[in-house]
């Protein structure tokens, strides 16, 4: 069994930019409310992008030799895919800057046509490819549903 987790370099992203969000919404409140309410604000915002950090973005993905795949958001199962009657893609964008993101949504349709999103960025690109070419090697080639819709 392969598991794949979130790099530990978007933690610490997330966590260094969380108190620069607090530390903007302090300095542009300051222009409309009070400084204590603006305080509270920032107080509350770095919070938030804190633990959109350390917890929403704690993801990780389990793959078995049978093809079975598992996803765990905070620390709970939140789906199970047979990749043996699955399709696969994904939809990457690229954000260059000073902290730089790669937005990453893993695209599985099972067998009866359901598509199903997977926000798959905290694992990081080099990561996700590997997971990416893992699952592969368990999932229906389109040769596979020609040959199936012809019988």
């Amino acid at each position: 069994m392969q598991t794949y987790k979130r790099t530990t370099f978007s933690l610490i992203r997330g966590i260094v930019i969380s108190p620069f969000g607090g530390l903007l919404v302090f300095f542009v409140g300051q222009i409309f409310l009070p400084v204590w309410i603006c305080a509270i604000l920032a107080v509350i915002v770095t919070g938030a992008i804190a633990y959109i950090a350390i917890f929403s973005e704690n993801i990780y993905c389990e793959l078995d030799d049978s093809g079975s795949f598992r996803f765990f958001q905070k620390g709970s199962l939140k789906n199970t895919f047979e990749l043996g009657t699955c399709r696969i893609g994904y939809r990457r964008k690229t954000e260059w800057g000073i902290f730089g993101n790669n937005d990453i949504k893993l695209q599985i349709i099972d067998d009866k046509n359901e598509e199903t999103f997977l926000d798959m960025s905290p694992l990081g690109t080099t990561q996700f490819n590997d997971m990416f070419e893992a699952m592969q090697q368990h999932v229906i080639r389109d040769t596979e549903i020609l040959s199936a819709g012809q019988k």
